[in-house]
């Protein structure tokens, strides 16, 4: 029996091996903690592109530089290096080393490069509805969200191991928890973090360019 099998239907077997996957709580950790590290990340290369951005325009003062689309362009190649690279290297982002968790395909292993940009891809599926993509994690038996279920992936602790063709039996980290209280956490998510986000990159570009052109002695 492949992996994918044992992994999706446990056999009920006595030699089948428990793993743990992590629900909605330890997981909105990690990416809370992900979130501050990219959104450090983008302020510093916003400021570098501002910053050049003013020395070009001294140069060329008749040609503007879109400098808040170049910074939602940096900051998206930005956020797809860093999960793309984390979760196919070691299927953890800093935010799920903090946490203790991983990310792993069916059969245990990191996700290969094609897996984990879909998973990226995943989480603008997860988030474009209210983030109901991401709430699903909360009550999926798998405890998986849709860009889990996109890319074939699970999120486990990091010292679990299995690989095929061994028969797998999941067992949620939160099985006896009130999920109901996500609901909560949800709405507040979904209602304030995206226009949040979306809002604050783009006014980042102004907020940068001013700043430098205050502190530029030229």
């Amino acid at each position: 029996m492949d992996a994918s099998t044992s992994i999706d239907q446990p056999s009920g077997d006595s030699a089948e091996k428990t793993i743990t996957v992590i629900g909605f709580g330890r997981r909105l950790l990690a990416t809370l903690t992900d979130g501050v590290l990219l959104a450090t990340f983008t302020f510093i290369a916003a400021f570098a592109i501002g910053f050049v951005g003013i020395i070009i325009q001294m140069f060329n003062p008749y040609e503007p530089l879109p400098i808040p689309q170049l910074i939602v362009a940096v900051g998206i190649v930005i956020s797809v290096i860093y999960y793309v690279r984390a979760w196919s290297t070691s299927g953890q982002t800093v935010g799920k080393t903090l946490l203790g968790v991983k990310v792993v395909t069916k059969d245990g292993s990191y996700p290969s490069g094609g897996k984990a940009f879909l998973r990226y891809i995943g989480y603008f599926v997860s988030g474009i509805v209210l983030s109901i993509g991401f709430l699903w994690v909360a009550f999926d038996r798998k405890r998986q969200g849709w860009h889990d279920k996109i890319a074939g992936t699970y999120v486990i602790y990091v010292e679990d191991e299995f690989a095929a063709p061994e028969k797998v039996k999941l067992v949620p980290s939160d099985l006896h928890q009130r999920n109901w209280i996500w609901l909560v956490v949800w709405v507040v998510i979904a209602i304030l973090v995206p226009p949040a986000l979306l809002g604050s990159l783009w006014l980042l570009g102004p907020v940068v360019h001013k700043i430098i052109v205050s502190i530029t002695p030229f």
